[in-house]
């Protein structure tokens, strides 16, 4: 092993100061990275409410995490949040996530079609994704037909 590459343990101490990029951010969301939609009716005010919420993310252990503060800050949108796990085996984690409509139709969705994800499967989850977010941007998932559709695509969005 050549003696120029800098150890693990020194890389992990500078996960802070590393400068972002969007290939850097690319990579780790092909990686790491989720799109969810989860669409539901909601009848606990005594009438059919379509629920359609979406969230962009990134989860990480709480030790790498800490460069989701970063990201947080680059895309200048979402929160970071802690996790504590009590499973066995298992590690306390952040994550980052985004959920207003807002901050994912005018800087995570233009972002990542400008930067194309490189996963053919998580390319095809953003496409659904996206598809999902311009429903609720026109309202249509509020009639039950596009509530339908909305649901549809929902389901089959980590096929």
């Amino acid at each position: 092993m050549s003696d120029k590459l800098p150890s693990a343990e020194n890389l992990q101490g500078r996960l802070e100061d590393i400068r972002l990029t969007p290939d850097y951010i690319v990579g780790l969301v092909d990686s790491e990275g989720y799109f969810s939609v989860s669409a539901i009716v909601d009848k606990s005010k005594g009438w059919n409410s379509h629920n359609v919420q979406m969230v962009f993310g990134i989860k990480l252990s709480e030790e790498d995490g800490k460069i989701l503060y970063n990201l947080r800050d680059w895309f200048r949108c979402g929160e970071v949040r802690f996790r504590k796990d009590k499973r066995k085996n298992f590690c306390d984690c952040l994550e980052f996530h985004v959920r207003d409509l807002e901050s994912l139709t005018k800087i995570i969705i233009p972002f990542f079609q400008k930067y194309p994800l490189k996963f053919p499967k998580k390319k095809r989850t953003f496409e659904r994704f996206v598809k999902i977010a311009e429903m609720r941007k026109a309202k249509e998932h509020l009639g039950p037909d596009g509530f339908l559709k909305a649901k549809q695509l929902a389901s089959q969005l980590h096929l």
